[in-house]
């Protein structure tokens, strides 16, 4: 057994290793998770810690969801996929285990942790920017594909919970080097969530940030200064909201748009096709009229090698993509409105952008638009194939179907993915098989795992500790808590590996350090 400093000092290494490692992927995300067991078990002492364990009705609590897991292979029929479920859940276990029976960290222990994760983040967020910018001569088509190390989605999580962490510690420091360079790496990851189009990080960053200022101004302003900027808050609330609701109609036909007169024939003397019943518009122009695809066909062969009748680069059907655009444009979809596109509108249909105005330099606007079309498509009763919104209404669809046939225990741990492919064939689903996914939802993918008594015990798992340690727990823990809580709703946070670490580590972490007795800790809590 080496020095007991030894031991510490490598724990530390681990740690921080995971906390700086699980922005770039599995490999750097499992070897310090490696580093801190086997320090942990060639540490030995096991008396000592299993009496730190036992005495920690915490650690119970956080041992207990890899528990639930571990008794749903009891009732499960697909043991493999059991087996990796609960190999990816490990952490849940593990973490804690190691955690919750170590001396806590002091206040200078737990700032070098939080430096070297702000400085991950920003270090993962400039590689995935610069593979986005085309410095690494990777093409990006979809956006997402930009993220490198792990699921876009998963990386905007780590990302907000990092932009408050930064202003957190750039108001608690006193140096000033260090207050710019935390408001320096905000914004910059604020421009980063922008161009990368981080919808569900962004969210959770208003969402979070708005119920902190709201408990900041109740807390350190007077009433009337409190009321005054709760006011403001709420304004820009509605007023967004407006917007919002506003451009659910963006996709709607503007009459007095000339684009949208029915015409005869083309230039070249033939017929015209119209479809109007096809209401739907791009930048208020009908897309289903003036089309003549004999032209069309022809002059595009003569611009482009992609198959007229073939996909774009995105995946859709390319002629729907280039009729889309062209109407963007006002233009007729014959031969005269070919002839009117210029190279880089021929590269833009290609690559899958439907609307002049929106292409993969939009930002956050072009996501919210591919948010209303999915919406308006699926209201239309169309395959939700491929779409973010219109799927996961399609998997929660399916889920609540399982659920109503497995109310109190569920499917069991290894059944989650045979038994919605069993309800999808069953619903007869416009999905495409390989968009036949689960949950995107973690509260359904337990309840459909376990039934309700695996989610009352899951909700348990979730609010028992904050409501215990609320009063010595973290200020991070807050903002991290809540983004965490409004991930699972769009996402199954749970079941990938980087969505488990960080939401596991951050979890241990903070409870592990509202529960010890260490002074030191004490006075940075």
């Amino acid at each position: 057994m080496l020095p007991a400093l030894w031991h510490r000092y490598i724990f530390l290494f681990g740690l921080i290793g995971l906390a700086a490692g699980m922005l770039f992927g599995t490999v750097p995300t499992s070897i310090p998770q490696i580093i801190l067991a086997a320090n942990w078990l060639l540490e030995k002492n096991f008396s000592y810690k299993w009496q730190q364990l036992k005495s920690t009705k915490i650690f119970w609590v956080l041992a207990s969801l890899f528990l639930l897991h571990l008794a749903g292979m009891l009732y499960t029929q697909n043991i493999p996929r059991g087996l990796d479920d609960l190999r990816n859940k490990l952490p849940l276990l593990v973490l804690p285990l190691i955690l919750f029976s170590t001396k806590p960290l002091s206040a200078k222990e737990l700032r070098l942790l939080f430096g070297f994760f702000f400085f991950s983040v920003f270090v993962s967020s400039i590689c995935c920017f610069l593979v986005y910018a085309g410095y690494t001569k990777k093409v990006i088509i979809d956006i997402r594909k930009a993220s490198v190390f792990m699921s876009h989605i998963r990386f905007s999580l780590f990302i907000a919970f990092a932009i408050i962490s930064l202003l957190y510690y750039s108001i608690k420091e006193k140096s000033m080097l260090v207050k710019a360079t935390c408001v320096a790496m905000t914004l910059w990851l604020l421009f980063f969530m922008y161009k990368l189009e981080m919808a569900t990080g962004f969210l959770c960053l208003i969402v979070v940030g708005s119920l902190l200022l709201v408990l900041f101004s109740i807390r350190q302003l007077n009433k009337k200064m409190a009321i005054a900027f709760i006011s403001v808050l709420a304004i820009c609330f509605l007023f967004v909201l407006n917007q919002a609701v506003k451009s659910l109609n963006m996709f709607d036909k503007m009459s007095d748009n000339s684009a949208n007169i029915m015409l005869g024939k083309t230039k070249n003397g033939r017929y015209y096709y119209h479809d109007p019943s096809f209401q739907t518009a791009e930048n208020g122009n009908l897309i289903m009229i003036n089309i003549n695809e004999e032209e069309l066909k022809k002059e595009w062969y003569a611009r482009s090698p992609i198959t007229f009748m073939g996909l774009d680069k995105k995946g859709n059907e390319l002629r729907y993509t280039m009729l889309r655009y062209m109407a963007s444009k006002g233009l007729t979809k014959d031969s005269v409105g070919i002839a009117s596109l210029s190279n880089e509108d021929i590269s833009n249909i290609e690559n899958g952008y439907t609307n002049y105005k929106y292409n993969i330099n939009s930002g956050l606007i072009s996501k919210w638009r591919e948010f209303v079309w999915e919406y308006t498509k699926y209201k239309r009763g169309e395959n939700p194939s491929g779409h973010t919104l219109s799927m996961r209404l399609e998997f929660w669809k399916t889920a609540s179907y399982i659920i109503y046939r497995h109310p109190v225990f569920g499917v069991g741990t290894g059944d989650i993915q045979d038994s919605f492919n069993k309800m999808y064939d069953e619903i007869h689903t416009k999905l495409d098989l390989v968009w036949r996914l689960r949950c995107h939802n973690q509260y359904l993918a337990i309840t459909v795992a376990f039934g309700f008594v695996g989610l009352v015990l899951f909700l348990f798992y979730l609010i028992f500790p904050a409501i215990v340690l609320r009063k010595k727990l973290h200020y991070l823990y807050w903002p991290f808590f809540l983004i965490a809580l409004l991930s699972f709703v769009t996402e199954d946070t749970l079941e990938t590996q980087s969505g488990v670490t960080f939401f596991i580590f951050f979890q241990t972490l903070f409870l592990w350090l509202a529960s010890a007795n260490d002074p030191e800790n004490k006075k940075e809590l």
